[in-house]
């Protein structure tokens, strides 16, 4: 990933974590997504983006993000 802010929608969707963006709103509306342990609970948020962060959905699919330098 190559940004270093992205809506938290499009970054599940781009990392396939979620199938589509209506996948991934209803996700975070339930409470499922999570980064570096901390709950999303709104689908308008910018995650600023970092070499080495977690991105969880669910009980167990997890990602760890890494950044081109």
């Amino acid at each position: 990933i190559k940004e270093k802010k992205k809506n938290i929608i499009d970054l599940l969707v781009e990392i396939k974590l979620a199938a589509s963006r209506s996948e991934a709103r209803r996700l975070i509306e339930q409470g499922g997504v999570r980064v570096d342990k901390e709950v999303q609970a709104s689908d308008m948020k910018e995650v600023g983006i970092r070499d080495g962060m977690v991105l969880q959905v669910g009980k167990r699919r997890f990602v760890r993000i890494s950044v081109p330098e």
